[in-house]
């Protein structure tokens, strides 16, 4: 058994996770951007290898065009696919074949929903396939939308009846999901109550009698006055109170969380065996409690990932902002990379986006957390925050300059124009254009989308831990990555997403995360106009 309290929460998951996602792509670790170089002569644009770095040149025949990655070369973005493809992969000779289901467990209003979305959302992102069934979801479309609180009596046997039919129904579908997953790692989660010893015993039999399949029981336990009242205001948002006033739907709610708690028994260490284990998390993060969670025959296994997120998990009340960064050197040339610093209009963005920001801190009474890259361009936009001081009494802001935020990196071809691009390298072009997310730029510290998520899947978890209000200043590819997440979208999907002018915000709540989004900031309409143009450009990362 491991139990940790909230002090520790921040090791593990730098620890755990650390470890199991170190494992799930091999990759090279120290990658350092490529230097800017600037094309000046005709000759030289018309001369491939011309385009490569200074550093480079004196190791290779200029006299031949650089060579792309072979095909059966573990660097081929279509090698890299191949290998990981379906599969929750450590390298290409050993793939964890790992079926397990997480049924949650508590009271109502104890962040189950929140938790379970959660884990759907990074464990997704991460490339492992999970799916949510959710018991509640399954009995409003049965027609049971609407219930008040004596359908939860445990005395009403024709109800109590339904429930556990409803509850079973919806986990045969998830085992159905984990079957038809095939060989692949996959998870299911099972949002339902569970509160009771039997309905556990049902749960656990079922799941059993399937071979290679594992479960574990995820109890939420609050009793956290302040985090209990948020949730239940939450609540009343859900399809069971539409049309209802906010009294009497409080009432009925609160009603049905004491029919609950009357049958209410706690998961105990007499429910573990080796192929069932329990995680307990107390307080949204103060402690965590594991018992029988890892398996004997796997050194990283998804129950890594899922107690490193559950130690960093919170419920508190957060915003997470996402702006891109104004209009650069490069952007106006129609440029790759690079580190080139905000024009003009760039610097007017970042002004804007201060305002912005002393505007949300004046609002919510405390100063936000910022976190960017580390090229000119990051520093320049939060070195206009200097400008506009915390108000008096509120802590000083805090800035984190972290390399993970840096732009995806275009390798050899840092630096080249679009047109460039697709005129002096016409299979690398194409090769992007069939697959942006598992293309990787060729060179040294040559990126795809898959590594700039591998980079920050780490930050995400940061992101879990942190409470309070965070603003990220990054670039599109970083920022098409980090909406992907809160989202929820496909991987597939990601190197395709919008990203516009101004602020995207991300407002916890019982479902995940809620987007908003702040258009203009404050902005002129001719620096909203170069924002908006900004994304036609070259920075097609």
């Amino acid at each position: 058994m491991l139990a940790v309290d909230g002090g520790f929460a921040g090791c593990l998951a730098g620890t755990a996770v650390g470890a199991c996602l170190g494992a799930l792509w091999t990759k090279k670790q120290d990658r350092g951007r490529s230097p800017t170089r600037q094309l000046t002569t005709a000759s030289e644009k018309l001369r491939p290898d011309a385009l490569l770095h200074p550093f480079r040149a004196q190791q290779l025949d200029v006299t031949h065009e650089p060579v792309s990655p072979q095909p059966d070369s573990p660097r081929h973005p279509r090698e890299f696919k191949r290998r990981t493809s379906g599969k929750f992969s450590m390298n290409e000779n050993k793939v964890l074949e790992q079926k397990v289901v997480l049924a949650m467990v508590g009271l109502p209003a104890r962040g189950k929903s929140y938790i379970s979305k959660a884990i759907v959302r990074y464990l997704n992102f991460v490339g492992c396939p999970t799916q949510l069934f959710n018991a509640g979801n399954l009995r409003r479309s049965a027609g049971k939308s609407g219930v008040d609180a004596n359908f939860f009596d445990s005395s009403n046997e024709n109800a109590k009846k339904l429930r556990d039919e409803l509850a079973m129904e919806c986990l045969d579908q998830l085992l159905a999901f984990l079957e038809k997953e095939g060989q692949a790692t996959a998870v299911g989660i099972l949002d339902a109550t569970n509160t009771t010893l039997e309905r556990r015993r049902k749960v656990k039999e079922r799941v059993l009698a399937h071979t290679g399949i594992r479960i574990i029981f995820l109890e939420s336990i609050c009793d956290d006055g302040a985090i209990l009242s948020h949730n239940y205001d939450l609540k009343l948002g859900n399809e069971d109170y539409v049309g209802m006033k906010a009294e009497k739907a409080l009432q009925d709610f609160l009603e049905r969380v004491e029919q609950y708690a009357q049958v209410y028994e706690p998961v105990e260490d007499r429910e573990c065996s080796d192929r069932c284990g329990y995680i307990k998390l107390i307080n949204a993060g103060e402690k965590l409690i594991c018992n029988h969670c890892r398996s004997k025959d796997d050194e990283y296994g998804v129950m890594r990932y899922i107690v490193g997120l559950m130690s960093s998990i919170n419920l508190g009340k957060r915003c997470i902002m996402l702006a891109v960064v104004g209009e650069t050197e490069h952007d106006r040339k129609g440029v790759l990379g690079g580190d080139s610093a905000l024009t003009q209009a760039g610097k007017q963005h970042a002004a804007a986006l201060a305002r912005f920001v002393a505007e949300r801190e004046e609002a919510a009474g405390k100063t936000m957390l910022v976190m960017c890259g580390t090229l000119t361009r990051h520093l320049q936009t939060v070195e206009a925050l200097k400008g506009i001081p915390p108000k008096s009494g509120q802590k000083p802001r805090k800035v984190l300059k972290l390399q993970r935020l840096n732009e995806l990196c275009a390798g050899d071809l840092d630096s080249l124009s679009y047109e460039e691009f697709k005129e002096f390298y016409p299979e690398e072009f194409s090769a992007r254009q069939r697959d942006k997310l598992n293309y990787r730029y060729p060179g040294v510290g040559g990126e795809s989308y898959q590594d700039v998520l591998f980079r920050l899947s780490f930050l995400v978890l940061r992101l879990e831990q942190i409470i309070g209000n965070v603003l990220i200043v990054c670039d599109k590819a970083v920022c098409r990555v980090l909406l992907a997440y809160y989202r929820g979208v496909k991987n597939e999907d990601l190197p395709y997403l919008q990203v516009r002018p101004g602020v995207m915000t991300f407002e916890r709540s019982h479902i995940g995360f809620t987007e908003d989004y702040v258009h203009k900031m404050g902005m002129s309409p001719a620096i909203s106009k170069s924002c908006a143009e900004l994304q036609s450009m070259a920075g097609d990362k």
